[in-house]
């Protein structure tokens, strides 16, 4: 439940908001990284969804684009989730492997909000909207997925990630919330939650029989 909110006081000088245009306006900015990688996924004014994700300094990029009616959609849904109830909270999930995130939500109300919190933390139900919605927009990058509709991992799948990467389903972990995968050629280790294998994971390659 560790949640962090702030309003964008980092001193960080920024162009005035007339110098921006729809195409470099940032209107959320999703973000999560660990120290075996990051994914971030960024909704621009104009409709453009950018997806940046893997290792190193040069993660694999996709762009999607949304149309104006699905656009508006979006922008509603995001304007619609109620961050009044939303207090600054310490974060509490630790560990290495662990995904810090932070998300930061821009409408262009001269408000822009920032919120930190580790992966599997319990979300307000307004933040796991904002999530969600980011995720929904990181399919929208994504030309085609060969994951099986409601696919479910079962220990022994090899399933490939957005950038290419192999990953061997090992098991669930002890609290039983997230999935711990193996890279079949890389020595990762990733964990995830189950419900984000769709979000992370563009094919199954292999699937171990029952």
């Amino acid at each position: 439940m560790a949640v962090l909110w702030t309003v964008d006081a980092q001193g960080v000088e920024a162009p005035p908001a007339a110098a921006l245009t729809d195409r470099s306006r940032e209107v959320l900015d999703y973000r999560c990284a660990n120290s075996l990688g990051s994914r971030q996924v960024t909704l621009f004014a104009n409709g453009t969804v950018r997806l940046r994700e893997g290792l190193g300094k040069a993660p694999r990029m996709r762009l999607g684009e949304l149309g104006p009616v699905e656009l508006e959609g979006y922008l509603r849904r995001l304007a619609d989730a109620d961050l009044s109830e939303v207090h600054d909270r310490q974060e509490s999930t630790e560990g290495e492997w662990v995904e810090h995130c932070t998300l930061r939500l821009a409408l262009g109300d001269g408000v822009e909000r920032r919120l930190a919190f580790s992966r599997f933390d319990s979300l307000p139900l307004s933040v796991a909207t904002l999530v969600r919605v980011a995720d929904e927009m990181a399919e929208k990058t994504r030309a085609t997925s060969d994951l099986p509709v409601g696919y479910r991992a079962r220990v022994g799948d090899v399933l490939r990630r957005a950038d290419g990467v192999l990953f061997r389903v090992n098991g669930f972990t002890a609290d039983g919330h997230g999935l711990e995968l193996q890279g079949v050629e890389q020595p990762l280790v990733l964990f995830v939650r189950p419900e984000d294998v769709p979000a992370q994971f563009e094919a199954l390659v292999s699937r171990r029989l029952p």
